[in-house]
């Protein structure tokens, strides 16, 4: 695996950890907030925290991903332009309700985003690296199994 793509993953994933931070960090200013005021001040000078959630969100993506449907609509919006959930139904055999459930899973982990006019779903850095990551593992090992077994 390339140290380019280990980039592309780290610097597409960022951008979900840091709003996903920002957004529970306005919430602990709430004045209603008691339980976690603070809490970003504790994260900044612990690098075990922050090493815990930079793998949770790692592992998180690449669960999501991991899921052959899931990653069957990661190759779809990997394609280019973003793609209507009709579409998507159409191509991938799935109902409405299946398809946005998957939909939203996957803008939960940053691998999609659905365009807020119209139904469209497009990809995000993030998809991009994820599934280069997939393909190019793939692609290693079915070249390990085809040099294998024409010698076996």
């Amino acid at each position: 695996m390339s140290n380019t793509l280990v980039s592309a993953i780290a610097n597409a994933l960022f951008p979900r950890v840091r709003s996903v931070i920002l957004a529970l960090d306005r919430q602990d200013r709430l004045e209603t907030a008691h339980d976690f005021v603070g809490w970003l001040e504790e994260v900044k000078g612990d690098e075990g925290q922050i090493a815990e959630i930079a793998e949770h969100m790692v592992l998180r993506a690449l669960r999501v991903a991991a899921d052959p449907m899931n990653f069957r609509i990661l190759q779809r919006l990997a394609q280019g332009s973003s793609v209507s959930l009709r579409a998507l139904m159409d191509e991938l055999g799935m109902g409405r309700v299946p398809l946005y459930d998957r939909v939203n899973e996957l803008m939960q982990a940053g691998l999609a985003v659905q365009e807020l006019e119209s139904d469209d779903v497009r990809a995000t850095p993030l998809t991009e690296a994820v599934v280069a990551l997939v393909e190019e593992v793939r692609d290693t090992l079915a070249g390990m199994m085809g040099e294998w077994v024409s010698d076996a």
